[in-house]
């Protein structure tokens, strides 16, 4: 058996004592020096600093050991603890029944009628308390039978709305992303003006055409454009845009 250390329940330690000594021996002056068997760490330095010849019988020994040990005893399971015990609003049907089966576990004297009968009021209001109110079980196993049907339809519930909210999810993740596809519009490629356009009609010139054209040649702004010099041209005139003898650049 675990051997006690000073921590736990001490009347639940000397029933499992009693128990297991009742396979030895009744007799009290053997459980009283077979129990140090039993002990260990503070406990045990307890038992040994008795003083001699204080114990005349096991029940002596028994009020010494409880009394010792008082403040480590669990507090008595009462039936008012198992009818104030309610189910809270997001609590789960599986959650609570585990809680009210060990709650129920735990008290003392009262009856399997009293268990079932007061199951439906610590329910929350809704389909599983009114069912058990309209028809109450009349057994454990009857009641065990129902309550766990009751589980598998609540599984079954929140099963079927994760799974839509889930479908709804992505439904929306997809209906926006084709309304970015149709709100996008495809980014227009520049392209380049060309400088050999052809107006009706051009902006008066504040300089001479030649300068006009060493500046733009300078800043790139125009490319010279080479031809031959036609037969019995004028040498005299010269045409920087052309590279040609017979006409002048002023008048290109």
């Amino acid at each position: 058996m675990e051997r006690f250390d000073g921590t736990t329940d001490p009347e639940h330690h000397l029933r499992s004592f009693l128990d297991s000594m009742a396979f030895y021996s009744s007799d009290d002056p053997v459980k009283c020096r077979a129990f140090s068997l039993s002990l260990k760490g503070e406990a045990l330095e307890w038992y040994y600093a008795l003083p001699p010849n204080s114990i005349d019988n096991f029940r002596t020994f028994a009020t010494l050991f409880k009394r010792q040990y008082a403040t480590n005893r669990k507090e008595a399971t009462t039936a008012a603890e198992l009818v104030n015990l309610k189910q809270e609003k997001d609590e789960s049907l599986r959650k609570f029944m585990r809680r009210y089966t060990e709650v129920a576990r735990r008290v003392k004297g009262v009856s399997h009628e009293f268990i079932i009968t007061n199951l439906p009021n610590c329910l929350k209001p809704g389909y599983v308390s009114e069912s058990l109110y309209a028809k109450l079980p009349k057994t454990m196993e009857e009641l065990q039978e129902k309550m766990n049907k009751f589980i598998k339809m609540e599984d079954q519930r929140h099963f079927h709305r994760k799974t839509d909210a889930a479908a709804a999810e992505t439904k929306q993740e997809g209906g926006r992303s084709r309304d970015k596809s149709r709100n996008h519009k495809p980014s227009r490629k520049y392209t380049p003006t060309p400088y050999n356009l052809q107006y009706d009609r051009y902006a008066p010139l504040t300089a001479s055409r030649e300068k006009v054209f060493e500046k733009a040649l300078q800043a790139n702004l125009i490319t010279a454009i080479k031809r031959g010099t036609p037969d019995a041209a004028d040498g005299a005139k010269v045409c920087r845009y052309h590279g040609n003898q017979g006409h002048t650049t002023e008048d290109c």
